[in-house]
């Protein structure tokens, strides 16, 4: 049945359509390798006032815990190479180790003010923690544009086959798939699962942070652009 929305859009008074948003105490980014994500995730943090965490920051935060970068890296060797099922992955041994490490860096994190978590954290695991939590999904669309993107990094830059450098974002993204699948019934990278995907091939990497930068401000971002509009019907 079609609506004529000329009268349907007027829902002043109807608390089903008055829901507010506000700006969560975090936001749990995870990326495609080669979307730009943690460019984005520094980028927005900057603009909106949050502090930016990931795996190297989050570590940092927890000196004494033992656990290096390196460590990790080597383990999600283990990762790359399959998709897991949650007892392959929580069985190995480095898993509980790993994972409680960056569960504490987290709290740290979190106690410290708002913050980006950028790929070690679920949503639902912040909020059990107690805090509010926005769940940001950041995809790109262009296969070959992700090629270009990985060759620049120091990982992949001896690279030149198309079809290795595929293989190896492939690899990357696995890692955070199996990641995810140890800590959340929610699979990673499915759209459906997050409150927010950005395709940031169609944003581009500088106004894809000021999307990310809007989420984070919440409220305030909202009673901006509420102003503009009425400012302009003001000028009709």
């Amino acid at each position: 049945m079609a609506e004529d929305i000329r009268k349907a859009a007027d829902t002043a008074g109807l608390q089903e359509f008055e829901k507010q948003y506000r700006a969560p105490h975090c936001v749990v980014l995870d990326s495609e390798y080669c979307s730009m994500g943690r460019m984005i995730g520094v980028r927005a943090c900057r603009m909106a006032g949050y502090a930016y965490y990931d795996a190297v920051i989050l570590l940092e935060l927890v000196p004494e815990s033992g656990v290096s970068i390196a460590d990790v890296e080597a383990f999600e060797k283990k990762l790359r190479p399959a998709l897991l099922s949650k007892e392959e992955i929580t069985a190995m041994p480095e898993w509980e180790r790993i994972a409680s490490v960056f569960d504490r860096a987290a709290d740290i994190a979190l106690a410290k003010g708002p913050c980006l978590i950028h790929d070690r954290m679920a949503k639902e695991m912040i909020e059990a923690k107690g805090y509010s939590c926005t769940s940001v999904l950041m995809y790109a669309t262009d296969a070959d544009a992700k090629i270009v993107r990985a060759k620049v990094s120091p990982l992949y830059s001896s690279l030149s086959d198309p079809a290795v450098i595929t293989e190896k974002i492939r690899e990357e993204d696995r890692i955070r798939i199996n990641t995810r699948t140890a800590q959340s019934d929610k699979a990673w990278g499915r759209k459906d699962n997050y409150d927010l995907c950005i395709n940031s091939e169609t944003f581009g990497r500088d106004y894809a942070a000021v999307i990310l930068a809007g989420v984070m401000k919440g409220e305030q971002h909202h009673e901006t652009i509420t102003g503009r509009l009425s400012l302009g019907r003001s000028h009709s």
